[in-house]
């Protein structure tokens, strides 16, 4: 879908509506998202505590930390889709190009990337395991909770 810039108004142009967003960027998707992250969280805690003897404190503290970094991520994500979206879909640059995409996408490489290398190529513990797949939870919920409380602001 591209949009005429030039046949726009003055108003429209500097203005993101909702309707210009795809369906994974609706409120109610990004809210099934943040949900389906705390309900896999839970199954996961519940499934762990099934299997063997974890420390919940451990996950309950890389679930928070994931929240934290996940917000920090998705904030930033909305600030930068704020001020390029629409010339992102106007296919006038890609989000790469826009300022602050390469330092938001290596900010979500390192963040995600480091665990799961940790996890994948070295020896941890089933608690640090276990607290891996918590944080990965947190950071997916608490990115999409940032995402959609930018979405929110938008006019319909």
């Amino acid at each position: 879908m591209k949009i005429n810039l030039r046949n726009a108004t003055p108003h429209s142009i500097d203005k993101i509506h909702r309707r210009l967003l795809p369906f994974y960027m609706r409120p109610t998707v990004l809210v099934a998202f943040v949900l389906i992250s705390l309900v896999g969280q839970f199954l996961w805690i519940i499934g762990i505590t099934i299997i063997g003897e974890v420390h919940l404190w451990g996950c309950s503290f890389a679930f928070a930390l994931g929240i934290i970094l996940g917000y920090v991520h998705g904030k930033w994500t909305g600030r930068m889709w704020a001020r390029y979206y629409l010339r992102v879909i106007n296919r006038e640059i890609t989000f790469w190009q826009a300022k602050g995409g390469k330092g938001t996408s290596i900010f979500v490489l390192l963040a995600l990337g480091i665990p799961i290398l940790c996890a994948a190529f070295t020896r941890l513990s089933f608690d640090a395991l276990a607290a891996v797949q918590s944080y990965i939870f947190g950071f997916i919920g608490g990115t999409n909770f940032a995402i959609c409380s930018w979405v929110r602001t938008l006019p319909k």
